[in-house]
């Protein structure tokens, strides 16, 4: 018993071992504190706040083991061994929990969430760094009695200063483009849209009337410079059937008296197609929740198109820039090379995190419902937010959407039909939670001579003919069996509509006809 008590002691009690759970707990609060989208779940499971405690907890002991290693190494009597000895010992556990608290949410989402763990890393990374270096050179600097390891650590410590001063100054890393240009057809005009690995100017370069006209990403007659994203809206007519380019310079600094500007770069030129006959094939794919490749390899196998229609649920939430460039522009420049319209619908993910309210100006949207042509069909796009009421916690009281569903559905009561062919398209196939707002918009679809609504959000393949219309939900992720995906194929014609739906196995697991009204 006496040597279990010394190897528990040495193990989890000694300098050593209280130096390294000092440097864990530090660790486990930065990625707590990263994984906390997670929060919520939990919370409602225990009780309200619970993980905030858990969060206090942890910086509260790793600071306790900061304080006892000095007193221990110092020789210093305090409180009884004992009690001191149990508090270290919580706060070893506590330091645990919450790096397997992270790593299991992470792995529970099948790493879904890992990119908005990383963001919130990230932000929170330089704050972190300097509490940390603090607490390092109050409690454990003086600790360190070689000399030569006292040497080392203030050289390096420097050298760490030093190149950080420079980053502050100067850019450290390569300007280049993270995603090639993606045309998003927004109804009135194109809005073409691409990433930076830095923060820039943007532009688009064509010929049109017999002129080189470029366009920047601007607003108010000032080039917008503070984003990763740049986004330039044209008019339909001047990009149809054109080639054309896009190009950014880095903004290093940007002043209210002038400012530093890097590098230029140019992208080669895309030639953009939406010259449409009679018969359309249209890509269309929904929920890939950061699974970019499965969903891209699924698509493949269901041949060659004109168009895309993405029908949203990129991930599990907006956190970053980098999320959009990531899991909307560069997936969607991977399936359209930037040389086909893509038709966006908003999925009910991508109205949350830090970046979902600026969204529309990355993709070019002032609402996320709007009427759009396919050559002679018409695409009615409709928005059907989140899938809860605005008072869920999940939203974190930032939801207003009952009011925003309500004014979309008197603009689509608003519509006229023109004798079109027409399909609708919502990431939801009941459109609106409300029941009201919900029978009025399937009603005004129907009178509007809707031949199809083609959805999403509920991970399943699914066609049913039992209502006024025909209502197809596209697949995505899960949605035949656990890490599968499915993607599907409208092949539009002057007779109606082929539904054609394979998974990432190439095998098809639908095939409809729909007849026009």
């Amino acid at each position: 018993m006496k040597k279990l008590r010394r190897f528990i002691g040495t193990l989890l009690l000694s300098k050593g071992a209280l130096a390294f759970f000092s440097a864990l707990s530090a660790v486990s609060a930065l990625m707590l504190y990263a994984a906390r989208c997670s929060f919520v779940f939990t919370d409602n499971a225990i009780f309200d706040g619970f993980m905030l405690g858990l969060f206090v907890f942890i910086v509260i002991g790793g600071i306790y083991l900061l304080a006892f290693l000095n007193i221990k190494a110092r020789g210093i009597k305090a409180a009884p061994k004992p009690l001191m000895y149990i508090a270290a010992l919580l706060s070893e556990i506590l330091a645990l929990a919450g790096i397997i608290y992270t790593v299991v949410s992470v792995i529970v989402d099948r790493f879904m969430n890992l990119s908005t763990t990383l963001a919130l890393m990230k932000e929170a990374l330089p704050a972190w760094l300097f509490i940390t270096g603090c607490a390092f050179f109050a409690f454990m600097y003086p600790l360190i009695t070689a000399r030569a390891l006292k040497k080392a650590v203030a050289v390096c410590s420097a050298a760490v200063l030093l190149f950080t001063a420079y980053a502050c100054v100067f850019p450290v890393t390569p300007y280049k483009f993270t995603s090639g240009p993606v045309v998003f057809d927004n109804g009135d005009a194109y809005t073409v849209s691409f990433s930076t690995s830095d923060t820039g100017t943007g532009y688009i370069e064509y010929e049109y009337g017999g002129e080189t006209v470029r366009k920047y990403d601007s607003s108010g007659g000032r080039k917008n410079g503070s984003s990763v994203i740049h986004c330039v809206t044209v008019p339909k007519e001047q990009l149809s059937g054109n080639t054309y380019k896009v190009g950014t310079a880095r903004v290093i600094d940007e002043l209210s008296y002038g400012g530093r500007i890097g590098k230029t770069i140019e992208s080669e030129s895309y030639s953009f197609s939406d010259s449409f006959g009679e018969d359309i094939d249209v890509l269309t794919l929904s929920d890939w929740h950061t699974k970019n490749e499965l969903a891209v390899k699924t698509a493949s196998a269901l041949g060659e198109y004109q168009a895309v229609i993405l029908l949203g649920d990129c991930a599990p939430g907006l956190m970053s820039e980098n999320d959009i460039a990531k899991y909307i522009l560069d997936f969607a420049h991977e399936l359209t090379g930037g040389e086909m319209p893509v038709i966006y619908v908003r999925g009910n993910h991508e109205t949350r995190g830090t970046e979902a309210g600026a969204l529309g100006s990355y993709l070019g949207f002032d609402e996320y419902y709007y009427t759009t042509m396919l050559g002679e069909y018409k695409l009615i796009v409709l928005d059907s937010c989140e899938d809860k009421e605005d008072s869920h916690p999940e939203y974190g009281d930032m939801a207003d959407y009952e009011a925003y569903r309500r004014e979309m559905t008197n603009w689509l009561e608003g519509l006229d039909s023109s004798g079109e062919k027409t399909i609708a398209l919502c990431h939801s196939k009941d459109i609106c939670i409300e029941e009201e707002l919900k029978e009025r918009s399937h009603k005004k679809l129907e009178a509007l001579n809707t031949s199809l609504l083609v959805s999403g959000h509920s991970h399943s393949v699914e066609f049913n003919e039992d209502g006024a219309y025909p209502v197809f939900v596209d697949g995505g992720i899960d949605s035949c069996g656990r890490n599968t995906y499915a993607a599907s194929m409208l092949h539009i014609g002057a007779t109606g509509i082929e539904l054609e739906t394979c998974d990432n196995s190439a095998n098809t697991v639908l095939s409809e006809s729909v007849s026009w009204k």
